[in-house]
C-alpha cells in the first residue's frame, strides 16, 4: 500500500501492482485522480478518454504545482538548486542548459565575470565588439564580440524541468522511445530518474534525443507505462500531488468540489514540517514564507 494522503477530507490510499522507487509522474497522475474522485485504471493508462479531466491537463497542473513549489523553496535554500557548467560557445553563442533557471554568474576562459551588456550599447556590424558582454536571446547567451569558440563558465540556480509520464512508443536494450507528450528538446531530461512501471526499473536518464529517445541501462520494450522522477528534493515530492489537486479544484469549470480552507491549512501545515526536517531548523520562520495562501500566486520566473 502506498502513501495516504488526504485533501479536502479525502483519503486517497494508493493500491498498486508495483512498489516504485519515488514518486514518479505516473504515480502522482494516479493520486490527482483519487483526489478529484476521478479515478479508473483505463483513465490513469490513457486508455479511457472519457472522463472529466484528461492526463495532458493534470500533467500540467503537476508541473504547475511542482513550479509553486520550486518558487518557495529557492528562496529559502538557493544553494540546493545551485549548478556549476562548462559551455562551448559556437560563433559567440552559448546554448543554455536544459535546466537553466536563474543566471548567477557567467565566467570566461580565465575565470573573469562577463556582463550583460544594456541593448543600447550593442556593437555596430562595423565594430569589434567585447567578449566580456553578453545579452540573453531565447535560451542561449550571445558575446557582443562575433566568432568565440572558447569554453565559458556558467554559474546558475536550476529550475524543475516538467515531468512527463505515458506509454513508450518503443524500446530496446538501453533505449526508452517516450511518448508523444514529452518534450522535443534535446537533453532536456538528461540526468532525470525515469520509471518503468512495466518493467518495474528504475534508471537515470544518460541522454536525451529530439526524436525522443532516452538512453538508459535497462531494456524497455513499446507500450511500457513510465514515469519521470521530479528534480526537485526528494522529501517535497509527496506535496506535489496535493498542490496539483487544489489547483484543478481551482481552475477547472468541471471539478467536482472547490477548493477548501481545510485543504489549504493541511497543505500549509505539510510543506512547513518538510521544509523544518529538511534545512534541520525549528527557528519558527517558516512561517513568514506563507502569509498568502493564494494558490494561484505566481511563481519565480525563468
Amino acid at each position: 500500500m502506498g502513501r495516504v494522503l488526504r485533501c479536502g477530507g479525502t483519503s486517497l490510499s494508493l493500491l498498486r501492482g508495483f512498489m516504485s522507487t519515488y514518486e514518479n509522474c505516473y504515480e502522482i497522475l494516479g493520486s490527482v485522480r483519487h483526489g478529484l474522485n476521478e479515478y479508473s485504471d483505463n483513465l490513469h493508462s490513457g486508455t479511457d478518454t472519457s472522463g472529466a479531466h484528461q492526463n495532458s491537463y493534470l500533467v500540467k497542473m503537476i508541473n504547475k504545482a511542482q513550479r509553486h513549489i520550486y518558487g518557495i523553496l529557492l528562496p529559502r535554500m538557493p544553494e540546493v538548486f545551485l549548478e556549476s557548467t562548462s559551455l562551448t560557445g559556437v560563433d559567440s553563442v552559448f546554448t543554455l542548459p536544459a535546466d537553466f533557471g536563474r543566471l548567477l554568474y557567467f565566467k570566461d576562459e580565465n575565470g573573469n565575470q562577463v556582463f550583460k551588456i544594456n541593448p543600447k550599447k550593442l556593437r555596430l556590424t562595423e565594430e569589434t565588439g567585447s567578449d566580456q558582454l553578453y545579452y540573453r536571446k531565447g535560451n542561449t547567451l550571445v558575446l557582443d564580440k562575433a566568432g568565440v569558440t572558447k569554453t565559458y563558465t556558467l554559474i546558475y540556480y536550476r529550475r524543475p524541468r516538467d515531468l512527463d509520464q505515458g506509454k513508450a512508443s518503443a524500446g530496446a536494450a538501453t533505449s526508452i522511445t517516450l511518448a508523444t507528450s514529452a518534450k522535443l528538446i534535446v537533453d532536456y531530461y538528461n540526468g532525470m530518474v525515469l520509471e518503468n512501471i512495466t518493467q518495474d526499473w528504475t534508471d537515470t536518464i544518460d541522454d536525451y534525443t529530439v526524436a525522443r529517445v532516452a538512453t538508459v541501462s535497462e531494456t524497455a520494450v513499446a507500450a511500457d507505462i513510465y514515469g519521470i522522477v521530479s528534480d526537485l528534493p526528494e522529501p517535497f515530492h509527496f506535496l506535489i500531488a496535493s498542490k496539483a489537486i487544489m489547483l484543478v479544484k481551482t481552475e477547472s469549470p468541471v471539478a467536482q468540489e472547490k477548493i477548501t480552507k481545510y485543504d489549504l491549512s493541511a497543505w500549509h501545515d505539510q510543506l512547513v514540517e518538510a521544509l523544518t526536517a529538511y534545512s534541520g531548523s525549528d527557528d519558527g520562520d517558516v512561517e513568514d514564507l506563507f502569509l498568502d495562501f493564494d494558490v494561484n500566486n505566481s511563481v519565480l520566473s525563468w
